[in-house]
């Protein structure tokens, strides 16, 4: 059977595809889409660009919402991660009070993304440094049923500067809870794979997929 991954983010599509690819199905990227991200959550904002996705490809799709929650910024980026560098804050709140977007290519928009987190923690130390990548991954039809819904989490904190060149997004400046100091980027896929929220929430998405096949294979 072939799925499509409905994302713009190629390090996305790489991490899904290698995770899924003992599964025996094809993921195909779609045409990129990138709808407005209105709501106000990763659930919510996986919804809605899973079912963007689906019907743009005319196939069962999968799609997701991710991001970096750090309390001691208010949970900053939060739903904003991807576009963090871009947005005006109120710091002392916890909250964004606007959003211009620069349309910048992705890696510059990770590199200053990472930049801003790091000014904003300049000066605080453990443990106020925690954060927590989460995930919600979502599989929709192309008339807009979710057939799937799952969470992922994976706890950690921020490092004092960006380090390691493998990754994408927060993976620089975030150390997992079991990756012995290092970033997520000073990992290779392999073994950042293994503990990452994505894989967490795939295990699940697994587990379903085998009863979906059951079901719908001739």
């Amino acid at each position: 059977m072939r799925f499509f991954i409905g994302t713009t983010n190629p390090g996305k599509v790489r991490e899904i595809g290698s995770i899924l690819s003992a599964t025996g199905c094809s993921f195909e990227r779609t045409e990129p889409v990138d709808p407005e991200e209105t709501e106000e959550d990763f659930e919510g904002n996986a919804l809605l660009k899973a079912r963007a996705y689906a019907a743009r490809a005319g196939g069962v799709t999968i799609s997701e919402d991710s991001g970096l929650i750090i309390p001691a910024l208010g949970g900053l980026p939060g739903a904003w991660s991807a576009r963090f560098s871009d947005c005006e804050l109120d710091a002392g709140a916890g909250r964004v009070v606007g959003h211009r977007r620069s349309d910048r290519p992705r890696e510059e928009m990770d590199r200053a993304n990472n930049e801003r987190v790091l000014e904003l923690l300049a000066g605080v130390e453990l443990p106020r440094r925690a954060a927590m990548f989460i995930v919600v991954l979502a599989v929709a039809t192309p008339d807009g049923e979710i057939l799937f819904k799952g969470t992922g989490e994976s706890h950690g904190w921020i490092a004092d500067a960006a380090r390691g060149a493998n990754g994408f997004g927060y993976d620089p400046i975030f150390v997992g809870q079991d990756t012995f100091g290092k970033t997520y980027a000073e990992l290779d896929s392999m073994r950042k794979n293994l503990r990452s929220h994505r894989m967490r929430v795939l295990k699940d998405f697994k587990a379903w997929l085998g009863r979906y096949l059951r079901e719908h294979r001739p």
